[in-house]
């Protein structure tokens, strides 16, 4: 199969992020995104994960890739993003933790995560958001909502990685960063800032909708159009959102849902207006679990975005909405009853096929997983990644085609296994919602991540410093989760001081992160605030 005109159906943020794509790396390809004239956005704000700043994914390989710079920002109401934040998710009431992006520091590359561990297990006192405080030196700046970024940084160095001399060892306060803006303007700007504008040439932009969709064997002969234009091409892309129209309306792919492992099924949005920017616009997504899910804030430029997750088998809309509400005034919001809210049903789950005959889906319409982990941009430009990668070839056999889908995937499950350790280790029992999610069946990524059933192997892990870095750890620790316990270590200690043995072993490395966590702190101080940057640098320049 030789693929030189592609076709995508389907416009939104999925839609143009893939007309990017395709027409920045392949220049030789014709490529036609039509879409209908009527579709509404919701527009409540994305937010994304993991800019690879140091080679390690996410939205800003993929900007990168397509040679976008941040120009964007002013055009779609961009802020910095340095973490997630969970709140009450191990208890009600139980306050904050975060997973930062990036990689955690170790002191001249001799100290090791589960030195925290050992920390915990000293001084049990510690508190769970203890582990992200003493391991990213990013916590800094978001304790204190700082800007990632200060002109008035003590080396005059500005815009670039912020490096101090710690412990005579160049450390990086700073490693990676992501972004929180508009969905629909970014798509938007997509749209007539690049795809036009840059590729004018090769691209075709078509407004109309699909009347009647005619198949043969190999898939999708054309799409003829309510204009009477009839569109062919040698790949059809399904960007269609939930309707899957593509995919699983016409050829009819299965969908594998994820009900027994996430129960969550609809999502009330709003927007809501700033009282005060310089303190609200903060550096992170925060979510918060209530009584039936749990709300997200996303902090844009202008406004914030915020909604609600729930399942509708234990609580009505009506009553998640007034949920929601209670929610938003406890947070001090004011004004909620003058909200305008939205009401969007979700379908969790994934085709078994993302790429069958000749159409490959992008987006929600190839799957979707409750927006926990921020997650649904990010499997749009994995996916995009793996798309290239098999479009470079001069010839898409079938091979292809399931390489495509596998990989995929496993990117799709292995979010599914770190939004389901979340609900797994929460001890919350306020409501039959939150009992009933602590005995979820767990996935096999998630059973193969952790090591469950090899609690000894897990632990050789730790001792060695093998433990995985990243979400999962920071998730679990949030959760008071530790791979080993006191009891453990007596048995180990063969009748010596435990204690003494934490001290004598490893005492040195938890005053070095007890020093790393201050002097961070410290030297943060000074800072301006993000607002401030963005309002300097950004969107007010």
């Amino acid at each position: 199969m030789e693929i030189n005109n592609i076709t995508i159906v389907g416009g939104g943020t999925a839609g143009w992020m893939t007309a990017t794509t395709l027409l920045s790396q392949f220049p030789n390809k014709k490529v036609t995104l039509v879409e209908s004239p009527n579709i509404s956005t919701i527009g409540v704000g994305e937010s994304t994960v993991a800019a690879g700043q140091g080679g390690s994914g996410g939205i800003g390989n993929w900007l990168s890739m397509v040679d976008i710079n941040e120009e964007f920002m002013a055009h779609t109401d961009a802020i910095y993003k340095l973490s997630i934040g969970f709140e009450d998710f191990y208890q009600k009431g139980s306050g904050r933790f975060h997973y930062p992006f990036g990689r955690p520091y170790t002191f001249n590359n001799k100290s090791k995560m589960n030195d925290w561990y050992y920390k915990k297990i000293r001084y049990p006192e510690t508190p769970s958001s203890d582990y992200a405080e003493c391991l990213y030196p990013s916590m800094a700046l978001i304790n204190q909502n700082k800007s990632l970024f200060s002109k008035n940084f003590t080396s005059g160095s500005g815009r670039e990685d912020l490096e101090k001399d710690f412990d005579n060892n160049q450390v990086r306060l700073l490693s990676e960063y992501s972004y929180q803006f508009d969905a629909t303007k970014f798509g938007i700007w997509l749209r007539d800032h690049v795809c036009k504008s840059k590729y004018g040439k090769n691209f075709t932009h078509v407004l109309a909708e699909v009347k009647d969709i005619p198949v043969n064997d190999a898939g999708i002969k054309h799409l003829q159009l309510d204009n009477g234009q009839k569109l062919t091409g040698d790949l059809f892309i399904d960007c269609t959102g939930f309707k899957a129209l593509l995919l699983g309306q016409v050829l009819k792919v299965p969908f594998d849902s994820l009900e027994k492992v996430l129960p969550n099924n609809h999502a009330w949005a709003t927007k809501i207006p700033y009282t005060n920017p310089e303190k609200q616009i903060v550096n992170y997504t925060n979510c918060t679990a209530i009584e039936n899910g749990w709300i997200w804030e996303i902090p844009l430029w202008s406004r914030m975005g915020s909604g609600y997750v729930f399942s509708d088998k234990f609580v009505s809309v009506e009553d998640a909405l007034k949920e929601f509400k209670r929610g938003l005034l406890k947070k001090g919001y004011k004004n909620v009853e003058d909200l305008e809210y939205r009401l969007m049903p979700m379908k969790c789950g994934i085709h078994s096929e993302l790429w069958a005959k000749n159409v490959c889906a992008i987006g929600l319409s190839a799957g979707f997983i409750e927006p926990l982990q921020s997650n649904g941009l990010h499997c749009v430009h994995e996916f995009l990644f793996n798309l290239t990668r098999i479009l470079a070839q001069d010839r898409i056999n079938q091979w292809d085609r399931q390489c495509f889908t596998a990989s995929c995937h496993y990117i799709f499950n292995t979010f599914t296994a770190l939004i389901n350790l979340t609900y797994t280790l929460s001890h919350r029992d306020d409501t039959e919602y939150w009992r009933q999610l602590e005995n979820r069946k767990l996935p096999d990524v998630l059973q193969f991540k952790m090591n469950w059933d090899y609690p000894s192997a897990f632990y050789q892990k730790m001792i060695r410093g093998e433990f995985e870095e990243g979400a999962f750890p920071c998730t679990a620790a949030g959760l008071n989760w530790n791979p080993i316990d006191i009891h453990t270590l007596k048995y180990r200690a063969n009748g010596r001081n435990v204690l003494n043995d934490l001290d004598n072993n490893y005492g040195f490395y938890i005053n070095q992160l007890n020093m790393r966590k201050k002097k961070w702190s410290k030297e943060v101080k000074g800072f301006m605030s993000p607002y401030q940057y963005l309002k300097n640098y950004i969107h007010d320049k």
